[in-house]
């Protein structure tokens, strides 16, 4: 079998949970001796990087990017609106590209073209047009949720009438792919009943974010509770991100350090300085872009990933839950893993319980470290790499 995967940006280097998920699929249909090539949109924000280190996985997937401006533009955003169509999907669509799959098409016969999230989406009608290849849409996250859910957070009435508004024409847009393709693979069993009510005969089956296991060794270690440091790991240019770490500094983290003042809260990722760095918040490190997010994940104790908006699996819980940390989250934030409250992870929607939830693991570190230890279980059993790379397997045949 062969499959061309196209990537509205390269999953190499993995520097976010899309680019963590779209490498994954990579490696396991290679696991699986599928030949596969990959074609990535290259941007500013995520250029791609041939540096030595990523050389082997450029020759096993003889992997090739076309740079594309996708900043915003005033005459983008009119044309946008003048034709109806959506501005954050437009922003992806290059005629080089374009050109590029064509030539590509001429010259190679493909089984299967996995298209990684609707930002491609764009490129269907060159797919069919110049290839036989079945089409199998990723889906990341529900794209138009996020921007709904953005537009009940904002507060201010422009930015709440401009997320309105890319909500609804990136839905159409959206909604509108389901017609031009043979199947799709959403992450999560909650987007997956989703578009099942919509298209519930088109091919699909759920393949969420798989964990190699052997690439996250976990070592079973006790909370010291007279040293607690709390973390959140994930980038600030993610709209979601800034905006539920924004909500927990200022509702619950005030209220938590005068309660518990030995308490710390370190906070990693691309644009995390430029964000919180001068905003003289108490018992906060604050660190950009990490070599290894492993092993800042090991060097802390609990993970707080404080979501209100977004969609889809979070890459960065799952990573979390692999390496036995016990995490706090949102409702939002655990959307889509099979979790159960105080079991194997830990849930809280307003201030208030969160805060009661940071206590309780503060005055009960055993019951906290017992919480990581089934959060690894969980993964060994639900979300272990091998399993992935089994239902993509059926998928794909």
């Amino acid at each position: 079998m062969k499959v061309l995967q196209l990537t509205h940006k390269p999953p190499v280097p993995c520097v976010d949970g899309g680019c963590l998920a779209m490498h994954q699929i990579t490696t396991c249909l290679l696991d699986a001796g599928v030949e596969v090539k990959v074609v990535s949109i290259a941007t500013a924000k995520h250029p791609a990087v041939h540096a030595e280190e990523f050389i082997p996985h450029f020759d096993k997937t003889r992997f090739e990017s076309i740079s594309v401006n996708t900043k915003t533009t005033i005459t983008k955003a009119i044309t946008s609106l003048i034709k109806r169509t959506s501005l954050q999907a437009d922003r992806f669509f290059s005629k080089k590209m374009d050109k590029k799959l064509k030539a590509l098409f001429l010259q190679e016969r493909f089984d299967v073209v996995i298209l990684e999230s609707i930002f491609v989406g764009n490129y269907i009608e060159t797919i069919k047009k110049y290839s036989q290849a079945r089409i199998l849409l990723r889906l990341h996250n529900i794209e138009y949720l996020i921007w709904e859910r953005l537009s009940k957070q904002a507060k201010n009435p422009l930015k709440k009438a401009t997320y309105r508004y890319l909500a609804t024409s990136l839905k159409r847009f959206e909604l509108s792919l389901f017609h031009k393709i043979d199947g799709y693979m959403p992450i999560t069993e909650v987007d997956h009943i989703f578009f099942q009510k919509q298209f519930p005969n088109l091919s699909s089956k759920v393949i969420p974010y798989g964990i190699d296991l052997s690439t996250y060794q976990y070592e079973d270690q006790q909370i010291d509770e007279s040293n607690i440091s709390l973390f959140h790991i994930g980038s600030m240019n993610w709209q979601p991100n800034i905006e539920g770490m924004i909500w927990f500094l200022e509702n619950v983290w005030k209220k938590v350090v005068e309660k518990h003042p030995k308490l710390t809260l370190v906070l990693a990722g691309k644009g995390n300085k430029a964000v919180f760095d001068n905003k003289n918040l108490q018992n906060v490190q604050i660190f950009d872009f990490v070599e290894n997010a492993q092993h800042f994940i090991k060097a802390h104790d609990i993970m707080i990933v404080p979501l209100l908006s977004g969609s889809g699996m979070r890459i960065k819980i799952m990573e979390g839950l692999a390496l036995g940390k016990p995490v706090i989250t949102t409702t939002i934030g655990a959307e889509g893993i099979g979790i159960s409250h105080k079991e194997n992870i830990l849930i809280a929607d307003t201030p208030e319980t969160m805060i009661q939830i940071i206590d309780f693991c503060v005055n009960n570190t055993t019951k906290c470290t017992e919480i990581g230890k089934n959060a690894r279980k969980l993964i060994e059993t639900k979300y272990a790499k091998e399993i992935i790379t089994e239902e993509l397997t059926k998928i794909l045949q």
